[in-house]
């Protein structure tokens, strides 16, 4: 009796719960909402600009100070308040790409005076951290970004390996990773690395600007451009400008290389980059005197920068000023011996000053240095054979 007694009062709980169920389910056909068991999302905001002109849009980004947040998948529901969990993604999409903004400038800013020393004691340091915190991906970016800072790229790319099985979803991690790459000379899984990273973040400037660093390095540059203009268009900055103006030296588009260079100029006038750029648009474009007062401000800017004295002696060159020219490239030369452009140029004067035999070793060590650097090439056939009638080729 107690046994059927318990059955029968199962059977009226599942009718009670059948009833109460079918009741939400006939008010929320009447008010047109769905019961899903889940929470709906807002959707998404897919306006993303780009730019895919040589004039551009003119457009800024919605904030000044940091990049567009990364809006949240679009959905079949919508909700009139926003659900805590997306806002929650959206803050620490924002800090991924601002650990990745850090991560680019500290890389700029040591490779200009890298002090291997100090460097060398940091990454001690961060293993020391990594050990008690391996399961932080902000510590593993920052070893990553310093063991690439070194030279170390495999250790580098193990780092941002780790913060992509971390933080799935890590723009800093997949950019990181893609540029590492392709300095190692892997550029088809760099490429799969930025698009992995774009398809997260497709309105982040930074991104746009590294994978056109990337594209030109490789001497893909109708892409690179398309990709700094992308990047320009998102939020305009001096060092995509700076890219542009080079890469549409490179495909000869003389006017649009000295827009673009003063653009770079007018929004970071302390900028020494985007003064080099200028002043090599410029010399392509015949404007001597201009260039030259823009050379000048570039090595005041920063005169231990071996990009300001190759734009100085390239200023001095055209002037017919060899001497003083192979003087500012012997410094550019010392300044940083990797410089492979700096060692063509030399080896471009020394050649024109008669020392065939000194311009061969500086055309040797560029090419050794840049095995994709046509000039070096040419330059070292001319030099070795004596081709009448041609002359080394100067750098852009």
């Amino acid at each position: 009796m107690g046994i059927r007694f318990k059955f029968a009062s199962r059977i009226l709980s599942i009718c009670l719960l059948s009833l109460i169920v079918g009741t939400q389910a006939v008010a929320a056909l009447r008010t047109g909402h769905k019961t899903t068991g889940t929470k709906s999302t807002p959707a998404a905001d897919d306006a993303i600009l780009d730019w895919t002109s040589t004039k551009g849009s003119g457009k800024k980004a919605a904030t000044s100070d940091g990049p567009e947040p990364i809006s949240t998948p679009a959905t079949s529901l919508k909700t009139s308040a926003p659900v805590k969990k997306a806002e929650k993604t959206a803050k620490m999409d924002e800090s991924d790409l601002n650990d990745l903004e850090a991560a680019v400038k500290q890389i700029r800013a040591e490779s200009v005076t890298v002090d291997l020393k100090s460097v060398g004691d940091f990454i001690i340091t961060l293993r020391k951290q990594v050990t008690d915190h391996s399961d932080d991906p902000s510590l593993r970016l920052k070893l990553g970004t310093y063991l690439y800072i070194a030279g170390d790229y495999e250790g580098a790319a193990s780092e941002f390996r780790h913060v992509n099985r971390l933080k799935q979803e890590s723009v800093a991690g997949h950019a990181l990773l893609a540029r590492v790459l392709g300095e190692a000379g892997e550029p088809e899984a760099s490429s799969l690395e930025f698009k992995r990273a774009l398809s997260i973040a497709p309105g982040a400037e930074v991104v746009h600007y590294l994978f056109a660093n990337s594209l030109a390095a490789r001497g893909d540059m109708s892409e690179a451009i398309n990709e700094y203009r992308r990047s320009v268009g998102i939020k305009p900055t001096a060092v995509a400008l700076t890219g542009l103006s080079e890469a549409l030296i490179t495909m000869q588009d003389v006017d649009g290389a000295v827009k673009a260079a003063r653009q770079a100029v007018s929004l970071e006038p302390n900028s020494s980059e985007a003064h080099v750029a200028l002043t090599k648009a410029l010399i392509q474009a015949g404007d001597i005197q201009p260039a030259i007062r823009t050379a000048r401000e570039a090595l005041l800017l920063n005169p231990n920068s071996s990009e300001s004295h190759i734009a100085m002696a390239r200023t001095l060159y055209a002037t017919q000023k060899v001497d003083a020219a192979i003087e500012e490239l012997k410094q550019a030369v010392s300044l940083d011996p990797l410089n492979y452009e700096a060692r063509n140029d030399l080896g471009y004067a020394l050649y024109n000053r008669g020392e065939v035999q000194n311009a061969v070793n500086e055309f040797r060590l560029s090419l050794r240095l840049n095995p994709r650097f046509a000039e070096a090439r040419n330059n070292l056939e001319i030099a070795i054979f004596g081709l009448s009638g041609r002359k080394p080729r100067q750098g852009h």
